[in-house]
């Protein structure tokens, strides 16, 4: 057994960092930025950031050093993705890893 869901962490994504929106409303990111992590393919109903239930199609667990906020965006798999929520997953009382649900 592992001792942290790290040591799965290897598979590459780029968070692209929202900066603002621009006068039209359009929403402005910056370049983006790659990380590692261990993705799950999974539909689950789960809470968005408002608390809404929405149906997540992809589960990135990285670590907890990554910077990611929910109106960044995710490119996984050649595929942009909106970020529904973000999490920490705790062992032992410590942060061992983010959850970002898809």
């Amino acid at each position: 057994m592992y001792d942290s869901l790290k040591d799965w962490v290897n598979i590459p994504f780029y968070v692209k960092p929202f900066i603002k929106r621009s006068g039209s409303g359009a929403a402005l990111f910056a370049e983006p930025i790659e990380y590692l992590c261990y993705p799950r393919s999974k539909m689950q109903l789960i809470k968005d950031s408002t608390g809404a239930e929405v149906v997540s199609s992809h589960t990135l667990y990285v670590d907890t050093n990554v910077t990611v906020n929910v109106k960044d965006h995710i490119i996984f798999e050649g595929n942009e993705f909106p970020i529904l929520n973000v999490n920490t997953f705790y062992r032992e009382g410590r942060a061992d890893c983010r959850v970002i649900y898809l």
